[in-house]
């Protein structure tokens, strides 16, 4: 009973601080890299209530599967509206869930102790933090990825049409978040064991082709629904775009092209700082391969089939690895929790340095990602230019009055600048806009463009700020208040010049 209490702390405790490391400063930090789209879109589904055409500053962009951005939607509806918050809370559940996970499979196949040691590895990752605390679909990958393996390994032998149902309906759900890679990997993973034994066999039967054409039909609902209930006028299909993102980039990749040692690097790189104990891991194992017990071997062999199909792809990003990093922190935690065994069996006693340097990654990431990279993104940015925006244009008018027009700007801007009102009007620069002249000119313009009346005192118009060059519609300036993008904190730090934003806000008629 004392041990059981023991564990249940054990695990209360790796849960509550990684919880910790995912959520100290979330909301701090600007917007970064590919949550900029994920942020847009569901924005504009909010704004619009059309959840089954994607828009990406006005043009369609069905990029991911509308279900990662339907996860945010309900976030956002839950917390009272679309923020740092709702749009990263998703993603920061999925890792939290994806250290459970890692936590469970270790220890359910492997030495006592490996299972805990593999959720500390994970959660002290730097590159998997970070990532969990961005809003792409990638963790969400992850996440699902493990819970299918978690699920098979509860009955590797069961053949009941609902456990087959189960694990395809998770498979069909994690290809649903960003791609087929969902399906893929899974069952990379569990080849080497279905395999081994010829125990694929016992699998071929009728319950498990039902469960695959229920999760075939579960897969087809955003689909189906995207066809029949959006616009008819939307131009862009979404399983033509999973046939393009999945198949046509693996064997003939359109971007993302890096060298084929792309993942002899980057794999080292995301499991830091525990990349040397997967690396000891794997060479132990290779050494001592006949002598392995069945579950060790699978868990090798399901790293390298994870290594050789990111590696046979064509396209190639540092962060397409995310995948097998839960993978090679568990290789690590078998060879950490052999040698600490070991230790003991030769009357050495417990090795407290590893709970020490456990304990120091936890507070260093804290450090890092919750308080030092927050503050880098104080002070100025985005954050405080929407601020002063809101500020300055609600001496004028309330700010739910205000609407807005973006002439292509960044995608950090429009989440922060949310006013409950019409939808945000987006002007692409290669269109036909007047680059010199007067407001009524411009205001005249998007009068015949939009189709719609804009009141020039009730309407905020915003471009990009580019160093170095002419300020697009400068001209603005001579009856509108100019306010413009300060650097940050870590801008000023490193004397960099701010990146943003303008914003032109009309005067009033007595200034």
């Amino acid at each position: 009973m004392t041990s059981h209490n023991s564990e249940r702390r054990a695990l209360a405790l790796l849960l509550g601080v990684s919880a910790l490391i995912l959520l100290l400063g979330l909301g701090s930090r600007e917007l970064w890299g590919a949550e900029t789209r994920w942020a847009n879109i569901v924005l504009q589904m909010l704004q619009s209530g059309d959840y089954f055409d994607p828009y990406l500053k006005g043009s369609p962009y069905y990029d991911k599967p509308l279900p990662s951005y339907w996860l945010i939607s309900a976030c956002a509806w839950l917390m009272g509206g679309l923020g740092p918050w709702s749009l990263r809370l998703s993603s920061v559940l999925a890792a939290w869930l994806s250290i459970w996970l890692v936590y469970l499979i270790g220890e359910q196949l492997f030495r006592k102790g490996t299972g805990l040691i593999a959720g500390w590895m994970l959660a002290t990752t730097f590159y998997f933090a970070f990532w969990a605390r961005v809003a792409t679909a990638d963790i969400l990958t992850v996440c699902g990825v493990l819970a299918a393996v978690w699920w098979y390994w509860r009955g590797p032998e069961d053949t009941r049409l609902g456990r087959y149902s189960v694990f395809f309906l998770l498979l069909a759900a994690t290809s649903l978040l960003k791609g087929l890679i969902g399906f893929v990997l899974p069952g990379l993973i569990l080849l080497p064991h279905l395999v081994s034994q010829g125990r694929w066999k016992r699998h071929l039967n009728l319950r498990l082709c039902l469960a695959l054409v229920i999760a075939a039909g579960f897969y087809m609902v955003p689909f189906v629904l995207s066809h029949l209930y959006g616009a008819p006028t939307y131009g862009e299909s979404g399983l033509s775009l999973v046939f393009r993102e999945n198949v046509v980039r693996f064997f003939d990749p359109f971007d993302h092209v890096g060298p084929i040692y792309t993942y002899l690097i980057y794999l080292p790189a995301y499991t830091l700082p525990w990349a040397p104990c997967w690396i000891l891991g794997l060479w132990l194992a290779l050494r001592h391969w006949r002598q392995l017990q069945p579950n060790e071997r699978w868990l090798v062999w399901a790293l390298a089939l994870l290594f050789l199909f990111f590696t046979a792809s064509g396209s190639r990003r540092s962060y397409y690895v995310l995948p097998m990093v839960p993978f090679a922190q568990l290789l690590g935690a078998w060879w950490l929790n052999r040698y600490l065994q070991h230790k003991r069996d030769s009357g050495k006693g417990r090795d407290r340095r590893w709970a020490i340097g456990f304990a120091s990654a936890a507070a260093l990431l804290l450090l890092v990602l919750g308080v030092a990279y927050p503050w880098s993104n104080g002070g100025g940015g985005v954050i405080g230019f929407s601020a002063q925006v809101k500020t300055e244009a609600s001496r004028i008018a309330p700010w739910n009055q205000w609407r807005m027009v973006m002439v292509e700007v960044d995608n950090k801007l429009p989440m922060y600048l949310q006013n409950q009102g019409a939808p945000f009007y987006y002007v692409a620069q290669t269109q036909d806009f007047p680059r010199a002249g007067s407001s009524a000119d411009f205001m005249a313009w998007l009068d015949k463009t939009s189709g719609q009346h804009w009141d020039p005192q009730r309407t905020l118009i915003f471009v990009q700020q580019t160093p170095d060059e002419p300020l697009l519609l400068g001209y603005l300036g001579s009856d509108h208040q100019l306010i413009r993008t300060t650097p940050t904190n870590g801008e000023r730090l490193a004397r960099k010049s701010a990146e943003g934003s303008v914003a032109f806000i009309p005067r009033a008629p007595s200034d």
